[in-house]
């Protein structure tokens, strides 16, 4: 018992001098920061006050969605009769119109009376959208908002750059800058945008134009906002952007360009493709016409995505198989190359590189597939043999008029019997399809290609 006593009472001793040293080191850890602090854990945060482009998707989208909102109020109140019954009978919005019409019948109101209170409506969401300095400063009524904000109809609605400075904590304010086209006439009308937004309350408010901040692209730019009230129309939702939305608006993007700002969707070339492709921007508006359907009508299939040190790669793929990359510097900022047989590209190479005599030539003979399918008879005529251009086609215009006659719209290579004649050069029988499957009737040809150093070739063919 005695000696239990003895064990029991050194028992506690050890454990108080484990309690102390435990507390020593919590002491410790506490005084490094390790375990934190009061002042950590409410750390005050660094406010970006440099112009700076929006990399964060869902931010992004957050502006994008509520640039859109606003024009779509603005287009909603042109609205007439004719653009309501326009909705087919059976859709979601046609049963919903039927309904309102029954409903409007029943309590002896007319559809023009329904769609006058739609835009009373429409006209009170706009006005509490807006900033109220931009409301004093412009004399802006529920009842002027047409007249002061613009006259939309069906517009197409195209973002050049959107940039943002923190105000505070909770606020942040974006510059959002692009176009609105009206796709009927064509007319084209610049906007700069301020949207400010509060994260706390989820509500924002924008001052359409005419703001007077100096914004520069990693400039400074202090302004202090602190709240946005709840004005019932002025509150957003946080929205998640998955990798397949966001790889479609991509394209869809550069596809509103090449329709309504050709000038803009020239400019979002890759550069170097763009300089070894078109001469002049004139070449590329031929470009576009010629293959203006297909351009305009893209539908993705499938996509890779591929970072790298300074840009995002997504190469897509469309129905027909044919290629298109994308060069991403950040969210919506982008350059494009549109075909891949222009440039000899990294992957191609390696890929080329890999390949043996055979698998060459088919990779050449590809890329002439592809130019003639794209109607770029400059490039499919700079690969001819020199001594066969002089003989068959002096000009590139003679050139032009024997692949029209000759060739499908749009082809597809069958590759047939394979032999080499020498160390160099190669000939591939070749049966050519009609893609569209418009033309049953298969035509043939036999190339002849001669391969050189590199990546380099030429080709020549029976006529």
């Amino acid at each position: 018992m005695k000696y239990l006593k003895y064990a029991i009472f050194f028992l506690l001793i050890i454990i108080i001098i484990i309690i102390i040293i435990l507390l020593n080191i919590m002491k410790k850890d506490d005084h490094n920061g390790y375990m934190g602090t009061i002042e950590e854990s409410n750390p005050t945060i660094e406010l970006n006050r440099i112009a700076t482009d929006v990399s964060i998707k869902n931010y992004y989208y957050d502006i994008k969605n509520i640039v859109e909102k606003y024009y779509n109020y603005l287009t909603d109140l042109n609205k007439t009769e004719d653009d309501i019954i326009t909705y087919p009978v059976d859709s979601i919005e046609g049963a919903n119109i039927i309904n309102n019409i029954q409903e409007t019948e029943e309590e002896n109101i007319s559809l023009s009376e329904t769609i006058e209170e739609e835009k009373k409506i429409t006209k009170d969401a706009i006005y509490n959208l807006l900033n109220k300095e931009y409301i004093e400063k412009n004399g802006i009524t529920v009842d002027n908002i047409q007249e002061k904000l613009g006259n939309y109809k069906d517009l197409a609605i195209i973002i050049d750059n959107i940039y943002y400075v923190d105000a505070s904590e909770t606020v942040k304010v974006y510059f959002a800058y692009g176009k609105v086209i009206e796709q009927e006439t064509k007319q084209k009308n610049e906007f700069a945008m301020m949207i400010s937004t509060d994260l706390t309350n989820m509500t924002y408010e924008i001052y359409p134009n005419g703001y007077e901040y100096d914004v520069q692209k990693g400039k400074e730019l202090i302004i202090n906002l602190n709240e946005i009230e709840n004005r019932e129309y002025n509150k957003y939702r946080y929205k998640v952007v998955d990798n397949e939305t966001y790889c479609k608006d991509l394209v869809k993007d550069y596809k509103n360009r090449l329709m309504y700002d050709l000038e803009s969707a020239y400019n979002l070339l890759n550069e170097e493709y763009r300089n070894a492709k078109f001469e002049n921007y004139a070449e590329f508006e031929k470009y576009v016409q010629n293959n203006y359907n297909e351009l305009v009508t893209i539908n993705i299939k499938k996509y890779s995505k591929n970072p790298t040190e300074d840009y995002i790669q997504y190469v897509f793929e469309d129905r027909q198989g044919k290629e298109y990359i994308f060069k991403e510097t950040t969210t919506m900022q982008y350059s494009v190359i549109l075909d891949t047989y222009t440039l000899n590209l990294p992957e191609f190479v390696q890929k080329y590189e890999k390949a043996n005599t055979q698998e060459k030539v088919v990779l050449n003979l590809n890329k002439f597939m592809m130019a003639i399918n794209d109607k770029d008879y400059k490039y499919a005529y700079s690969i001819l043999a020199d001594s066969f251009k002089q003989n068959n086609f002096p000009t590139i215009e003679s050139f032009e008029t024997y692949v029209k006659q000759s060739f499908f719209d749009k082809n597809e290579f069958e590759y047939g019997k394979y032999d080499s004649e020498g160390e160099t050069y190669y000939t591939y029988s070749v049966n050519i399809k009609d893609k569209t499957g418009q033309d049953t009737n298969d035509r043939s040809k036999t190339f002849i290609m001669q391969l050189k150093e590199g990546t380099d070739f030429v080709i020549s063919f029976n006529k």
